[in-house]
């Protein structure tokens, strides 16, 4: 028999319920094998479902019938057959355009604005070399207050 017949989705749990709960609530309906509660990765709660393995398809259809809607801990289950595990499909929140053929976590370094060398534009944007007005230039000295004192004709028109 198909492990995947086995398997049920549990939502709207409490966040309260634990592992050993959740045991005790199916293992009136026939042997669970594994009870799996899925936590966030940042907050280390839980996120309000599980995944519960039965020993065989006739429990799992037993518990899924007689739980499905009942009250546990102040919340109605939702019980339903627990869908297959997707390998293949895109990791990520999607809506950022496809990662293409790099894998999951591999380092792609960043391109510079227009995709050309540092210093420089691309055609593209052709207006000449970067300039870096972060202090230091012409533009600095001709108007420091040294300057203005001394009577520039920059400050004298």
């Amino acid at each position: 028999m198909s492990q995947q017949n086995q398997k049920l989705y549990v939502g709207n749990l409490n966040f309260d319920a634990n592992e050993d709960q959740v045991r005790d609530l199916f293992g009136g309906y026939g042997t669970v094998e594994d009870v799996k509660i899925v936590m966030d990765r940042f907050s280390g709660r839980s996120r309000g479902f599980a995944f519960v393995r039965m020993d065989s398809a006739e429990s799992a259809g037993k518990a899924k019938e007689a739980l499905n809607g009942q009250a546990f801990q102040g919340k109605a289950l939702v019980i339903d057959w627990a869908r297959a595990e997707q390998k293949d499909r895109p990791a990520g929140g999607g809506g950022f355009g496809s990662r293409g053929d790099r894998p999951a976590g591999e380092f792609r370094p960043r391109r510079e604005f227009g995709g050309a060398e540092r210093g420089e534009r691309s055609d593209r944007f052709d207006r000449g070399p970067r300039r870096d007005f972060r202090g230091g230039g012409d533009r600095d000295r001709e108007r420091s207050s040294y300057n203005r004192d001394r009577g520039d004709d920059f400050y004298n028109r």
